[in-house]
């Protein structure tokens, strides 16, 4: 019973790889074709792509390039961007910063900056604007402790 059911199955096979040789020389589209779409596995007879015998293309990936990282080139690379915006070192960059001079040349996240501002510059700050920042302090405290990856 199984040699029958092989022998049936090849004849049927064999039928349907003539006729898409014979579609493929009607339709004459050149190029690729698309492959089974699992290559390797076994398809069922009932499949319209069964018995097909298709090239499938399989591009490599490229080899990686060996390069030097430490060329004269790679590693100079910006030396001397701040040269021609200095002036030959005369100026340290955090001097070009405008802004309050507390603030200059410094960084930090919101609630690190108000505390900041609070030191420096809070017996100078109207009550109104002093008020407002021991609150925005207060709120910016519960906040970073309660969320974030800082806990």
């Amino acid at each position: 019973m199984a040699a029958v059911l092989q022998a049936a199955g090849r004849d049927l096979l064999g039928r349907a790889a003539s006729l898409l040789r014979a579609e493929r020389r009607i339709s004459g589209s050149g190029g690729a074709r698309c492959g089974p779409v699992r290559p390797g596995l076994p398809v069922p007879i009932s499949s319209p792509l069964a018995g097909l015998t298709r090239p499938i293309r399989i591009k490599e990936p490229p080899k990686p390039k060996q390069v030097d990282r430490w060329t004269e080139k790679r590693a100079l690379f910006g030396v001397y961007d701040n040269v021609g915006i200095l002036g030959g070192f005369h100026v340290h960059p955090k001097n070009l910063i405008q802004g309050p001079r507390w603030l200059r040349g410094w960084r930090g996240n919101e609630l690190q900056r108000c505390i900041r501002k609070k030191q420096v510059v809070g017996d100078r700050m109207f009550i109104d604007d002093y008020h407002n920042l021991n609150k925005r302090i207060r709120y910016l405290y519960k906040r970073f402790n309660r969320t974030g990856k800082h806990r």
